[in-house]
């Protein structure tokens, strides 16, 4: 037998009854599953509560059947869809840290708006986000992937509003990008409070010129006789293609390579190919698990006034680079594609070069 559909509130599924009051701050709303009346015919009402989201998804456990967390016009429904769409990296060509960043944007962004519907929009609320949240540069970052959120909505016909992010973006000012040079003194504070396998990581990062990322990533099999010939994980924007990076092993990084050989064979590792840098125990290290508590550990154990993260390494070892050997060298250091990009790179931890104008005579 069908069930007979709500027509009093069509969006509510069956036996779901909804109660609305009044106050002084606008109209409440409860809602209720109808259990069948008991023998003297007496309505039995069982709460799931004042959110229309969270009483669906209890409706559902009593009926037993899934339940979408959000109806379709909802930013939560369209961010389902999306999130889909961007795990089959054959069509979306997104990166697997890309993917990561997003999902983490939404877990900020998704108590917030989740449930707001996406035609209904308006760009005041991103302006107030973004002055509420305790980090701005964090809620930018958030607020910029709500924009590629409407975009991809729009383009498949799934919203009609226009995106919001859009007429506020230049009035969100914030400074996103990092400009803190480490000096030789905090880069060796660090290392020497460090266990062994932060020593090589930081070492790792200062000789090769890599993120933190991609010095996690590099393996034995990327070593290939003089050089080191590994994937880098950023993108190229033009083509969305990775970007191979090869560097000539100096003796230093030569000595690193092989004490990590030696600790190879004798934790009595078998896999088939190996990382280079892993734990005392032989685990692969993660940047959100044993890197960042063994670096955090290390870095505390300093007497520094400035908390520097392990990013900052790569743009000491490229100034350090840049004093050496030059631009050229250092854009192909760095892996940049223009020594344009290098320019302004360095440009904004070292500042513009220039020099100091005499006094006259007399």
């Amino acid at each position: 037998m069908r069930e007979k559909p709500n027509t009093k509130h069509p969006k509510m599924p069956p036996r779901m009854v909804k109660r609305q009051w009044k106050t002084k701050k606008g109209s409440r709303y409860a809602y209720y599953y109808e259990h069948p009346r008991d023998a003297v015919g007496k309505r039995n009402l069982e709460p799931l509560g004042t959110d229309f989201a969270q009483a669906k998804l209890k409706w559902g456990e009593i009926e037993g059947v899934k339940v979408n967390k959000y109806m379709a016009d909802t930013l939560g429904a369209i961010y389902s869809k999306y999130i889909e769409w961007a795990e089959d990296t054959s069509k979306s060509g997104l990166s697997p840290r890309t993917i990561k960043d997003r999902k983490n944007y939404w877990k900020q962004l998704e108590p917030v708006f989740g449930k707001f519907e996406m035609n209904s929009f308006r760009p005041v609320w991103c302006v107030k986000y973004f002055e509420q949240r305790s980090s701005q540069i964090g809620a930018k970052k958030e607020l910029k992937f709500l924009s590629v959120l409407f975009n991809w909505a729009l383009a498949r016909e799934l919203c009609t509003a226009a995106n919001p992010y859009t007429s506020i973006a230049n009035q969100l000012k914030v400074r996103e990008n990092r400009d803190i040079l480490i000096t030789t003194a905090e880069f060796t504070a660090v290392r020497d409070k460090a266990i062994s396998f932060i020593q090589d990581l930081m070492d790792l990062m200062y000789m090769a010129g890599t993120r933190p990322e991609e010095a996690l990533y590099i393996k034995f099999s990327d070593i290939q006789g003089d050089e080191l010939i590994y994937e880098m994980k950023k993108l190229r924007r033009s083509d969305k293609r990775r970007q191979m990076k090869r560097i000539k092993i100096s003796p230093g990084l030569k000595k690193l390579i092989q004490r990590r050989k030696e600790l190879l064979h004798s934790q009595k590792i078998t896999s088939i190919d190996p990382h280079l840098l892993f734990d005392n125990q032989g685990k692969p290290l993660t940047l959100n698990g044993s890197v960042k508590k063994y670096w955090k550990e290390a870095r505390d154990a300093t007497e520094l006034s400035r908390r520097y993260q392990l990013k900052d390494i790569r743009p000491y070892a490229a100034t350090e680079h840049f004093k050496k050997k030059g631009m050229e060298s250092t854009r192909k250091f760095l892996g940049h594609s223009t020594e344009a990009q290098t320019k302004r790179y360095i440009r904004d931890y070292l500042g513009e070069e220039t020099e100091s104008h005499d006094i006259l005579d007399g």
